[in-house]
């Protein structure tokens, strides 16, 4: 049997954390997600010479790395009401259509994640017959001098999002811009607006659907956003069921909520054990 397979094109980058740096962003917790749910799963990403390309955590992925002076860093600060304040300290290379290599052109899931306006445009147009999701907060953020992250307006949305099958935002990411959702709904197929513990909101069609999450002992939000959109876009291509890859991305969120970094991301036996008794 041929095994799916779960492309991200994205940095992988490293998350400060109280003793030292954690592996992040969205291309590393969507592949260790698709790995865990029994997906070949790769990743297109740009790091730099101080990136350990041989963390465990990463083991049965396979990563194209390209090279950058710099690998991307966050410093991600939570309020109590789990707002975030975000800093960046390190900003890797542009990633382009020819850094994708042609072997997999051909995946049954391509999902561009940026988290730092890393993924060109037109990369969008590199899969032959993919499911392609997108999630945009990197095309949605900019930096001052004191790299404090602050929120931009997504002028390439027109160019990306006719193309694109699934977007999926959490309403952290439309703060800045809430009327631009009603754009980005006219543009693409299907939207889903996160709103981490209160569930999602699923547009498609001219009609919504209105979803809950499961409930979880939160330790660190970080990354959940990302888990979801994997979960949900293995689901859907599996099934073509919105409603059933909403309950099974909310499910897999869930578990990741409920560690530090991506070490909490579920295996399908344990997303297959908590769908049955409903969170």
């Amino acid at each position: 049997m041929t095994i799916p397979t779960f492309l991200a094109v994205g940095h992988f980058c490293y998350d400060v954390a109280p003793n030292g740096y954690i592996i992040g962003g969205s291309a590393a917790y969507s592949t260790i997600t698709a790995r865990n749910l029994g997906y070949r799963a790769g990743a297109v990403t740009a790091v730099g010479a101080n990136f350990d390309r041989e963390k465990s955590i990463l083991d049965g992925v396979e990563v194209v790395y390209h090279e950058s002076p710099e690998t991307t860093i966050f410093d991600n600060r939570y309020d109590a009401d789990g707002h975030r304040e975000q800093l960046i300290l390190g900003v890797g290379g542009t990633l382009k259509p020819h850094h994708v290599p042609h072997d997999w052109k051909d995946v049954e899931v391509a999902y561009l994640c940026p988290i730092a306006n890393e993924v060109h445009p037109e990369l969008v147009h590199s899969f032959n017959n993919a499911l392609i999701g997108v999630t945009p907060q990197g095309w949605m953020r900019q930096w001052d001098e004191n790299r404090r992250v602050r929120a931009k307006r997504w002028d390439s949305a027109p160019e990306i999002l006719p193309h694109v099958d699934v977007l999926i935002l959490s309403d952290e990411d439309i703060l800045a811009y809430p009327d631009d959702l009603e754009r980005y709904i006219q543009l693409t197929r299907i939207v889903i607006l996160t709103k981490g513990k209160h569930g999602a909101i699923l547009y498609e069609n001219g009609h919504f659907l209105k979803s809950i999450a499961y409930p979880a002992n939160e330790a660190d939000p970080t990354g959940a956003g990302d888990v979801f959109a994997a979960a949900f876009l293995i689901k859907y291509s599996e099934t073509r069921s919105t409603r059933e890859a909403l309950n099974f991305a909310h499910c897999v969120a869930s578990f990741a909520v409920e560690g530090k970094g991506a070490t909490s991301i579920p295996t399908l036996d344990r997303v297959q054990t908590r769908l049955k008794i409903g969170g």
